[in-house]
């Protein structure tokens, strides 16, 4: 599926992108989500903000996916 036409329509037509030539992939089917994305340069992370990362990475993903579980007291 062609992304542009989709992201035109949902976002601001202002939008600045924050991560430039970065290549991102999604995969969605009815039990996963995956997403990855290719970068424009090399990480060069100690295993502190490897841990860093992967965790901004879970709770972005988390609060995407929040709205689809169901609501919880």
């Amino acid at each position: 599926m062609e992304i542009l036409p989709l992201l035109s329509e949902k976002y601001d037509k202002d939008h600045k992108c924050l991560t430039p030539d970065a290549m991102y992939s999604t995969e969605i089917t009815p039990e996963n989500v995956k997403v990855s994305v290719t970068l424009p340069f090399k990480l060069d992370l100690n295993k502190d903000e490897t841990i860093d990362l992967e965790a901004k990475l879970h709770y972005a993903v988390e609060k995407v996916l929040a709205s689809y579980f169901p609501k919880t007291d």
